[in-house]
């Protein structure tokens, strides 16, 4: 089953709600494929299971996880309801803050993750680039539609062999995760009242 596109999520508080760092690790969890009970998740993230079905539910409410369907019918477990999710918008300074850290967080447990042995077939689990562009803004607004675009491609055709049953190259199908983060170089050295070298 083909999920739904990342909802834009432009209001700044769906963003602080977003941004909470239990929260982003139970999405990162759910997003890779996984369903979790309250229980589950609270033991994730080190909250109790009442605190962590609040979150839930939140997260629900902003159309980013559901209830899955149960064997047993006791257990409730939740699953993503997207892939990943697409923000707009300039947060403060303390929002940016808390978004960068559960950001470095994902990407010291991707460092901490051993590469695989000799033999292995799955992926390194990483890779980082980070480039310096000079580009006008309808020109990185372009470049951010082409690259979601391209993600999307990918993803369907992805999502299609899976569904099929296939696999790619004999090695099975391994998810990827994809994060971009782009803003303009010159907020930081144009700033007012700081001055430039």
């Amino acid at each position: 089953m083909a999920l739904d596109p990342p909802p834009l999520l432009d209001d700044h508080e769906r963003m602080r709600a977003v941004s909470h760092p239990a929260r982003w690790r139970v999405l990162q969890e759910l997003w890779d494929g996984h369903t979790l009970t309250s229980t589950d998740a609270a033991k994730l993230v080190g909250l109790t299971p009442s605190a962590m079905s609040y979150h839930l539910r939140r997260l629900a409410a902003l159309g980013l996880v559901e209830q899955a369907s149960s064997d047993d019918g006791r257990a409730r477990p939740w699953r993503a309801s997207t892939d990943g999710l697409s923000m707009t918008g300039q947060p403060d300074a303390t929002l940016g803050g808390m978004m960068m850290q559960n950001f470095a967080a994902d990407i010291g447990r991707t460092l901490a993750t051993p590469p695989p042995s000799e033999g292995d077939p799955r992926p390194w689990p990483a890779n980082f680039t980070h480039r310096r562009v000079r580009m006008s803004r309808a020109e990185a607004k372009a470049l951010h539609a082409r690259i979601c675009a391209l993600l999307e491609e990918v993803e369907a055709a992805g999502q299609a062999r899976f569904e099929r049953g296939e696999e790619a190259d004999g090695e099975g199908l391994p998810v990827y995760r994809y994060d971009t983060f782009w803003a303009s170089g010159a907020a930081a050295e144009d700033a007012p009242g700081e001055p430039r070298s």
